[in-house]
């Protein structure tokens, strides 16, 4: 299982539908539109890219759980690139 967390030492605020995200080093501002920002919140540590997309899917109108996981996951690869959120993938272990 590979659970996607919120980065310790990384620091947000919601600013109405939007999220204001400051990197561990209070250097970098990244800022996410409303759907980024649902699915900021949802990142627990606990839950995959495919758990995300089911429990999300309901919220998202127009769009397959497939299109959505695959969306997730590019967003997952962005945050992460940027040392925002940690990915617990398995694979990386061995």
């Amino acid at each position: 299982m590979m659970g996607i967390g919120r980065k310790p030492g990384v620091t947000f605020e919601d600013s109405g539908d939007m999220v204001v995200i400051l990197d561990e080093s209070g250097s970098e501002l990244t800022s996410l539109n409303a759907v980024g920002s649902v699915v900021w919140h949802e990142f627990d540590g606990q839950r995959d890219v495919e758990q995300l997309a089911a429990d999300l899917s309901d919220r998202f109108e127009g769009i397959s759980q497939e299109e959505l996981a695959s969306d997730i996951g590019l967003f997952v690869d962005e945050l992460a690139e940027a040392e925002l959120i940690d990915v617990d993938r398995p694979e990386a272990d061995a």
